[in-house]
């Protein structure tokens, strides 16, 4: 069989896309990357995993079998896969799907760009199946795995195996490499200085819960109001924009309001809109795009923000977040809320960056540029992978 090079490869992607927003802009990025680096056309085909696991629409069965060996490639991620507190699925992993399942589909899979969430702790349970459901998958050539640059890695290193983390290749997430298009946004006139505040809202018992369970809700809103009236103190033509990634993100941005000084929330604040696709992501994306600093909770919201030239400071009540600083050699701008602490050191460094931001951006620029020279050199090695797999290409 002949490949007609100027045919795209269709290639079936099962992943989020109506999640939160981080999840378009890593689709974006990665997609953007691939069509760069490799040296065929992908054409991507979105299969939602939500179907699968929360709405059950649908099921790992025949029919989806059938629909991925119409496709020339299966792609899977990136999402937190490895959950290693889950005993609810045969895999120990998110997915209700076996190694049967990926057994019968006859054309190359990606698992790419994994995450591991422990938030809820690590089961032995969850990590005993995770085992062996590795132990199998890793030995089908036609499957592929790779983590993202998250600490993933040392959490499978730590808590499954050394030899499960070595076979897996860390790469950097895609969505350090999205690109949001230009977006008019209400209240927001052109050229305004602005910092732009991303807060999670998710998992309320695990991020504002002291570890003796008291709640820190009030505050966590407290400390972020107080930095951000110093900051809009300190320069009477900052304004401040709240960007929500999911419904659940105005939980956290309302308890802020509610102790924000009460002018200040009324002539200089704004809180974005919120919206699933390109209207949705895009949109809220060009923010941290245009702002004078970010200040971000959430992963893709700090990932994202490097990526586009933003002075960006993390906000840590996730392992992911401060993995994610620390992977890239930016520990220091990431900042742990906890019952212990307080975000006095973040809003100063928040005011050193919006005066003086170009070390700062050069510093965020280059660890961006060595991401994608690692991106770069997967993809080089994913193209010598993919052409003895896909029928034709050999």
């Amino acid at each position: 069989m002949t490949f007609d090079r100027m045919r795209a490869l269709s290639v079936l992607h099962l992943a989020s896309f109506v999640g939160n927003l981080g999840d378009n802009a890593m689709h974006d990025g990665e997609y953007r990357t691939r069509a760069e680096d490799l040296p065929w056309a992908l054409e991507h085909r979105p299969c939602e995993v939500r179907d699968f696991i929360h709405w059950r629409r649908r099921a790992f069965d025949e029919t989806f079998v059938a629909q991925a060996n119409e496709a020339d490639v299966v792609v899977v991620g990136g999402f937190s896969l490895f959950q290693l507190w889950r005993e609810t699925t045969s895999s120990g992993t998110y997915l209700e799907a076996g190694p049967e399942l990926f057994a019968a589909i006859r054309r190359p899979i990606l698992f790419h760009g994994l995450g591991v969430d422990a938030t809820r702790g690590v089961s032995p349970v969850a990590v005993a199946r995770t085992r062996a459901f590795l132990d199998e998958m890793l030995a089908f050539d036609h499957c592929r795995f790779s983590l993202r640059n998250d600490g993933s890695g040392d959490f499978i290193r730590q808590h499954v195996g050394a030899a499960y983390a070595d076979a897996m290749q860390v790469v950097p997430d895609g969505g350090l490499f999205a690109e949001p298009q230009a977006w008019p946004h209400p209240g927001l006139p052109e050229g305004r200085r602005f910092i732009a505040v991303n807060l999670a809202g998710d998992m309320p018992d695990k991020r504002y819960a002291s570890a003796d369970g008291e709640d820190l809700t009030e505050r966590f809103g407290a400390a972020v109001a107080a930095g951000i009236e110093e900051l809009l103190a300190a320069d009477e033509t900052l304004i401040c924009v709240f960007v929500p990634h999911i419904y659940s993100d105005f939980g956290p941005i309302g308890s802020v309001l509610d102790a924000l000084d009460d002018r200040l929330r009324r002539e200089r604040v704004i809180v974005a809109g919120l919206a699933q696709g390109e209207g949705g992501w895009s949109a809220s994306f060009d923010l941290y795009r245009r702002a004078s600093a970010v200040i971000a909770m959430r992963y893709h919201a700090g990932l994202a923000s490097i990526g586009l030239g933003a002075p960006v400071f993390g906000i840590s009540t996730h392992h992911k977040i401060a993995g994610q600083f620390a992977a890239m050699g930016l520990a220091d701008r990431c900042h742990a809320f906890d019952g212990q602490s307080d975000l006095t050191a973040l809003f100063q460094a928040v005011a050193r960056d919006l005066d003086q931001p170009a070390a700062s951006l050069e510093r965020l620029a280059s660890a961006r540029a060595r991401e994608r020279e690692v991106l770069k050199r997967h993809h080089d090695d994913l193209a010598a992978w993919l052409s003895p797999r896909v029928e034709g290409l050999a």
